[in-house]
């Protein structure tokens, strides 16, 4: 059987299309997990670092935090309810949102913060036992990850507060927004699809058009191989005639 080139060559031409459709949507999708990874470990490693600074500033502040009747008590025994020297200064110098929670039962309030809830301090709200980070800091463990914060999304890191008896009597909340983040991740993502879009477009009609080729082609030789085949069979005819 021989082989024809020009078909075999397109054939090749339209696998080799067909693959970078494919390998470019699993590119596409490859990208925007990078991204997302970046940004996550971003922010973890800012959190690590910080909840570290800010448990030193909350150390040198207040000593050493006791249980107190529903509050926290500083090294001297005084009630830090509503404190706004701390949080300020480690906003001020760290650019973190901090709050400091009390646990009440089983759930734990906030009594001194920077985070703003209409326009006032938060304080007096509480985690709530549905948050992400509950059943982790209940357990005496470091909770950091994306969190709701009163109905807004940050990266947060959440570290118990123990007594000497290592019972949880508290909490420190560090976190950014990620609003500003995610703006910014958004936009890179909308301009990566735009691209993506174009490319895999153009590659679309490629494909279409080497598929058009090749049909036409292939239907040229049929024409051409059955055109033969009547030549021929007329050859044949008058030959038989002038026997």
């Amino acid at each position: 059987m021989k082989i024809n080139k020009k078909a075999l060559i397109s054939y090749a031409g339209m696998i080799a299309l067909i693959a970078s459709l494919i390998f470019g949507l699993l590119g596409y999708s490859s990208t925007n997990r990078e991204i997302e990874n970046i940004k996550t470990n971003l922010l973890t490693r800012h959190m690590e670092n910080n909840i570290i600074l800010t448990r030193k500033y909350m150390k040198g502040n207040y000593g050493k935090l006791t249980a107190g009747k529903g509050t926290l008590l500083d090294k001297d025994g005084n009630s830090i309810e509503e404190d706004t020297n701390f949080v300020d200064s480690v906003m001020e110098d760290l650019g973190d949102q901090v709050t400091i929670f009390v646990r009440e039962n089983d759930n734990f309030r906030r009594i001194a913060t920077n985070i703003m809830n209409d326009n006032e301090r938060a304080t007096g709200t509480y985690l709530g036992k549905d948050h992400k980070a509950y059943e982790t800091v209940l357990n005496g463990d470091i909770y950091i990850g994306e969190a709701d914060v009163l109905g807004e999304n940050y990266y947060t890191a959440y570290e118990p507060i123990s007594d000497d008896n290592g019972n949880v009597i508290g909490l420190l909340f560090i976190g950014v927004p990620t609003k500003t983040l995610d703006t910014i991740t958004d936009v890179h993502y909308a301009e990566v699809n735009r691209i993506n879009t174009i490319i895999l477009a153009l590659r679309a009609v490629a494909l279409g058009s080497l598929i058009a080729l090749v049909t036409l082609s292939l239907m040229e030789q049929r024409a051409l191989r059955k055109n033969v085949n009547q030549l021929e069979a007329a050859l044949e005819d008058e030959k038989e005639k002038k026997e």
